[in-house]
């Protein structure tokens, strides 16, 4: 128990670091070919997550595994120029492992299932020059606030389970205490903006409209992150799987720490889709 949580601890301060310094300096810093550095993070990010889908069905590296970690990458480095395009190569790559893999829906719509949130973290991070980046780092803390919330509530008060069935360990108190936490995080962030000077009169919203916008939609996104994470268990408990790899020490697999991620970037990105044009400053 205890070197699981030292192993936890190390990997979470590894892990960690290397994630939001590039999510902060990803538009600052380029490497070869004028790649972004958040870009090359979407792609090793996509690539992961690519391998461990296919280690999860067939525990090999296979034809098919090359084609999903192809797209992923090349769907994190188009999403900056053309995210349009990047859902359309995301589609192609769909269709092409679904021949490759005889006909294997669930298996190869896993690669929509990686891609769509990969091109939603691409669309927020570059859709503005102004405070994407900060609105990132929001969805990170949002959806990690909600996994802490949910553990340290659901552990200490308990209650009815959720769905025993796909995750034995989920409980409405900790479903409330995911929201409240996230709800928390994002006051601090709306005092941030304010204090940062990113709410101003041209955004047409005053600091109080800010930040109930930005709680209910914390409150929103953990809902939907802790639906992602049902999601996934139900992927492994039909696949009799209890993590999804052992690629992150004391952790599990990527998908075991983003699957509330991956739904919640993409509620976000169709968030600032409809509403970049509206005067919102984010």
């Amino acid at each position: 128990m205890h070197s699981n949580l030292f192993l936890r601890l190390v990997s979470a301060l590894v892990l960690a670091p290397i994630v939001l310094g590039s999510i902060w300096f990803g538009k600052d810093f380029y490497v070869d070919y004028s790649i972004p550095l958040y870009s090359i993070l979407l792609a090793v990010f996509g690539a992961g997550l690519a391998w461990e889908w296919t280690h999860m069905f067939d525990k090999k590296v296979s034809v098919n595994t090359v084609w999903m970690v192809l797209f992923a990458c090349l769907c994190a480095f188009m999403t900056e120029a053309n995210p349009a395009f990047a859902l359309w190569l995301a589609i192609l790559g769909t269709t092409i492992v679904f021949y490759k893999s005889g006909s294997r829906l669930l298996y190869s719509l896993g690669l929509l299932y990686i891609c769509i949130p990969l091109i939603s973290l691409g669309y927020i991070y570059y859709v503005n020059d102004t405070v994407s980046r900060e609105i990132v780092l929001w969805l990170f803390f949002v959806v990690w606030a909600t996994d802490i919330g949910g553990y340290v509530v659901g552990k200490s008060v308990g209650g009815p389970k959720i769905a025993p069935k796909i995750s034995a360990k989920k409980t409405w108190s900790g479903l409330i205490g995911g929201a409240v936490f996230a709800m928390a995080v994002a006051y601090v962030f709306a005092l941030y903006l304010n204090a940062n000077n990113y709410i101003t009169p041209t955004s047409g919203l005053t600091f109080e409209q800010v930040k109930m916008v930005l709680i209910c939609s914390a409150g929103i996104l953990a809902v939907v992150s802790q639906a992602g994470d049902f999601f996934e268990s139900y992927i492994k408990r039909s696949l009799n799987l209890k993590d999804s790899s052992n690629l992150i020490p004391g952790h599990g697999g990527l998908f075991d720490r983003v699957d509330g991620l991956l739904f919640a970037s993409v509620l976000t990105a169709v968030i600032i889709y409809f509403f970049k044009d509206g005067g919102m400053v984010f």
